[in-house]
């Protein structure tokens, strides 16, 4: 063995595998270089959605309308700064009017802060935008409420707003067509008592379009307070049915002849008495009965819910003696 490893063929040998181990390094990071290098130069495409725009001008003395809140951006380039770009979005998309003069112009959108490798294409690329000097004013909000959300039998009695008033900024040309200031509660449950919620303040003109102005509060605090109105009214009494063979029914009195019921004041007006039916199919002599109080629509509770009436008999059913008073 040790003759062997003297030997000049295990010195060959040995250097043949070196240098073929040599070859594979030097050519596999060759290869990965070129793989990498071939990855980068590959162009992707995507579309950033939601990016917000800025816009650079005399604030103090003016007032711009056209400007979008959002908008797309399309970028092509390396995939791995795309997704850089994505993840950080450390760049800003703005329009520059500080030079500007009042009047309606189309101006572009600019970008700052991509990388230059990054084909940038904002949508749109130009926007129409009205710059007209700043005026405000201060306007009285008139809170709203949708009767549809009272409770069956409720009905509104007082509607508030916090603040009352608020400021309204924009161009003279849209402070001038202002015609409403409100702000409508919205409530996931019906209501059947004193309720507040905060309400957005929407400024509109005579055809109810959204007029592009700054309001400040933006939103405002809306209560509702509500009633159920109630009335006292007659009870009467009818029978329903048809009472076994010899039996007349002589009369149905009540335990009580008067009940309170609840419920709006538009259907309580008309209502001077409630008209219960008792059934009297199954009655063979005097009887006093348990008869449930319903009420209707618009109606939503009565007091007592359950009255007691002496049903009173003449006669006995067919085939029995009619019994005598006493008996």
């Amino acid at each position: 063995m040790d003759k062997f490893v003297e030997s000049s063929w295990f010195v060959r040998i040995v250097a043949l595998l070196l240098t073929i181990l040599l070859y594979i390094s030097v050519n596999f990071g060759d290869f990965q270089l070129t793989q990498k290098a071939d990855d980068s130069a590959q162009t992707n495409s995507e579309v950033i959605t939601d990016v917000p725009v800025q816009a650079y001008y005399d604030t103090e003395n003016l007032f711009v309308s056209g400007v979008p809140d959002k908008v797309k951006v399309e970028l092509k380039g390396p995939k791995s700064i795309i997704e850089s770009t994505k993840r950080l979005r450390d760049f800003e998309l703005f329009i520059d009017l500080t030079n500007t003069s009042i009047g309606k112009h189309r101006v572009p959108i600019k970008y700052k802060q991509l990388s230059d490798k990054l084909k940038v294409t904002v949508i749109p690329e130009t926007v129409d935008v009205t710059i007209e000097e700043k005026v405000s004013d201060y306007f009285v909000v008139s809170p709203e409420f949708n009767d549809n959300m009272l409770a069956e039998g409720y009905q509104e009695e007082a509607v508030s707003v916090d603040p009352k008033r608020v400021k309204v900024t924009g161009s003279k040309a849209a402070l001038n067509k202002i015609v409403y200031v409100k702000a409508t509660l919205d409530v996931k449950e019906k209501v059947d008592k004193e309720t507040t919620g905060t309400a957005k303040v929407q400024v509109l003109d005579g055809d109810l379009n959204k007029l592009d102005v700054k309001i400040e509060p933006e939103t405002v605090q809306v209560s509702i307070s509500v009633k159920n109105p109630s009335k006292k009214i007659a009870l009467r009494f009818f029978p329903k049915g048809t009472p076994p063979k010899g039996i007349k029914i002589r009369s149905i009195k009540p335990e009580t002849e008067e009940i309170t019921i609840y419920g709006k004041e538009s259907i309580l007006r008309d209502m001077e008495e409630l008209v219960v039916p008792v059934e009297v199919d199954s009655i063979k002599k005097d009887t006093t009965l348990t008869v449930p109080i319903e009420i209707g629509e618009g109606l939503n509770f009565v007091s007592p819910q359950l009255v007691k009436v002496k049903v009173t008999v003449e006669g006995s059913p067919e085939g029995e003696p009619e019994k005598k008073n006493g008996e």
